[in-house]
């Protein structure tokens, strides 16, 4: 019996680390290629957020339970992504930041428009979500939804963005150039939101200096 010992020892060890590793969520990415149809209707894992295409391939999902302020390593495939939206303004937009450990991989990237949207409302929205984290507040089930406007389509025409942070906020974004009086009516929209949700909201200066459109709603 004495002599059984180790061995029982070593065997409830190792079955202690196959279950810590089954519950653990996964972190290291699912690899993807960067083309334009990806797996149709599956799920990919990244950094323990999930992603799922429709049934064509395209991206139409990115979630994470838990948002994080960390930065993770951009690829070559966000160009690749942005080309695909045609002449214009266009870029490869992260549906979840790549400082939110959003990975540079197809199934997080879509083609959106530049100025106004990727670097415009969407930046907004992530700076929004951003100075909750810094305010101590958690930022949780961190949603974005995608809507295209034909099965042939790889540039959504809608991104919907919801997000719980001391309450439940949901924007609704059209991906397409805005007028001035749009771009101005939705950053103000944006601010408001976030000021009333995150004691230290925004900073409507730093907001300001930003081109930012959308609609969205929220309710408490």
């Amino acid at each position: 019996m004495p002599a059984l010992l180790p061995a029982l020892r070593r065997a409830s060890a190792a079955a202690l680390l196959l279950t810590a590793g089954a519950a653990a969520p996964a972190y290291a990415p699912d690899s993807a290629p960067c083309e334009r149809h990806l797996k149709p209707a599956h799920t990919y894992h990244a950094h323990r957020q999930t992603f799922t295409t429709d049934d064509t391939g395209r991206p139409v999902e990115a979630l994470a339970r838990k948002l994080v302020d960390r930065s993770a390593t951009r690829t070559a495939c966000q160009s690749t992504v942005g080309d695909w939206g045609g002449r214009g303004d266009w870029n490869g937009g992260h549906l979840i930041a790549a400082s939110f450990d959003g990975v540079g991989l197809r199934y997080n990237l879509v083609p959106m428009r530049g100025r106004q949207i990727n670097q415009g409302l969407m930046k907004r929205v992530e700076d929004g979500a951003r100075s909750c984290l810094e305010g101590d507040r958690a930022v949780t089930d961190y949603r974005v939804r995608l809507r295209y406007p034909g099965r042939t389509a790889l540039a959504p025409d809608q991104i919907r963005i919801t997000l719980s942070a001391g309450g439940d906020l949901d924007f609704t974004l059209p991906n397409r150039e805005l007028t001035t009086g749009e771009l101005r009516t939705r950053q103000e929209e944006i601010t408001r939101m976030f000021e009333k949700f995150c004691a230290n909201g925004i900073g409507r200066q730093q907001m300001m200096r930003g081109n930012v459109v959308g609609s969205l709603h929220a309710r408490s």
